[in-house]
């Protein structure tokens, strides 16, 4: 908008300064040529009143030397047969016609205007007096003022620009600045907002995303408590199924159970936490090798060959631990659920160039559906494979879900992640 402004400005500015620009170089150059034309003029009917009183050539001579046109020798007077004063020729057509027809004229010479004037002297004869103009008396000053009309021009357009950029940042501005507010809400700073100013119209503008941020806060906020209610009232009866899980001496009932409660307590905080917080962030390496030790007592019962690796140091990601754990939880159970029992597998978590890639790979027969992959890639809504649990927590941590073949022959998917310095 501030460039179209600009280029609108200094379009319009343009042609009015050329409009006025030029018809005012036309009048000054005009102007001038009349100027010199006149003092001319001027001059050649001051040497009449001393035609009038006498024909000797030398008061002519002083007379003619008196003016500003005879001084730099440009007057001619003829009186009979004498000739006083600029000696450059004359056309005898022209000086008859000066003389016997008693006309006054001008003509058009080589780069000059002649002007001829007749005069009747005291004895009553009739005398001749010319006076030549150079084109460089009719355009003197010309130039200096076209100069000074070009430097009025280019002036008022710079002003015009300079003023329209102005206007331009005044609008721009107060626009940015709704427009990052409007971004940053996007990225989830739900706590940020536009201030007032600018245009009455951006103003608008900026108060309606201030109360649709505040709407929305308000619905995350209903909608963050139903869900902690929710859960909340799950507590009841897994506290009732874990007191019969005990009473009936079932340790991996009651061990599972405890899981889940811990699960639904998780829910609960994650629902309750403020929405501007710091969000958290957990090791993944860690997350991985314990994971892959608790599913490793299941693996060994169906015979299924597994390992673990970790790359040494920490690998902190943008991502609660209790959603580390449960993407981990949905792409081994992938693996249980959509292999042969005896089929190994491998959780990895190790630096990738810049990011964080933790990944289950195993040696089954592979994902054969395009369906399934696009759906992982996607986003799409849907369930099966445990691919939207671990794609949503990747993306929540900035990251993206990967599916591909894996160096066992089977399926590899992976959680690329940016490192949580990254992402803050």
């Amino acid at each position: 908008m501030r460039r179209r402004l600009v280029a609108v400005a200094l379009a319009t500015t343009s042609l009015v300064a050329v409009a006025f620009a030029i018809p005012l170089a036309l009048l000054a150059r005009n102007v001038a040529s009349d100027r010199a034309l006149t003092a001319a003029e001027r001059d050649v009917a001051a040497l009449a009143p001393v035609l009038a009183l006498t024909t000797d050539p030398d008061l002519i001579g002083a007379a003619i030397a008196r003016t500003d046109t005879g001084a730099s020798g440009r007057i001619t007077v003829w009186t009979g047969d004498t000739r006083v004063g600029d000696p450059a020729p004359v056309e005898q057509a022209q000086y008859d016609l000066a003389r016997r027809e008693r006309l006054s004229f001008s003509t058009r010479g080589d780069a000059e205007t002649a002007l001829f004037q007749p005069v009747l002297t005291g004895t009553g004869d009739v005398a001749v007096v010319r006076a030549r103009v150079p084109d460089a008396e009719l355009h003197r000053g010309v130039r200096p003022a076209w100069a000074a009309l070009a430097a009025v021009a280019a002036g008022l357009v710079a002003a015009a620009v300079l003023i329209a950029d102005a206007l331009g940042r005044s609008v721009t501005r107060p626009a940015n600045r709704v427009a990052a507010v409007a971004r940053r809400l996007g990225h989830g700073e739900l706590d940020v907002r536009a201030g007032p100013g600018g245009p009455p119209e951006i103003a608008d503008v900026a108060q309606a995303l201030n109360f649709l941020a505040d709407r929305i806060e308000a619905l995350l906020a209903a909608e963050r408590e139903r869900v902690a209610d929710l859960s909340h009232r799950l507590r009841t009866p897994l506290t009732a199924l874990r007191l019969e899980a005990e009473a009936a001496d079932l340790p991996a009932l009651t061990a599972g159970v405890d899981r889940l409660h811990q699960a639904v307590t998780d829910l609960i905080g994650e629902a309750r936490r403020p929405l501007a917080s710091t969000a958290p962030t957990c090791d993944i390496g860690a997350v991985a090798r314990e994971r892959a030790e608790y599913w490793g007592a299941l693996a060994d019962e169906q015979g299924r060959p597994w390992d673990c690796h970790v790359t040494p140091g920490a690998l902190i990601v943008t991502l609660p631990a209790s959603e580390a754990e449960a993407a981990l939880d949905a792409l081994v159970t992938n693996v249980f659920s959509h292999t042969p029992e005896g089929t190994s597998y491998r959780v990895t978590a190790d630096r990738d160039g810049p990011d964080i890639v933790a990944a289950v790979e195993d040696a089954g027969p592979g994902i054969a559906d395009p369906a399934v992959i696009e759906r992982g890639r996607s986003g799409a809504g849907s369930s099966g494979l445990g691919l939207d649990i671990a794609r949503r927590s990747a993306e929540a941590a900035g990251g993206r879900l990967e599916i591909g073949p894996s160096p066992l022959g089977g399926a590899r998917i992976a959680l690329r992640l940016p490192p949580a310095a990254a992402t803050t």
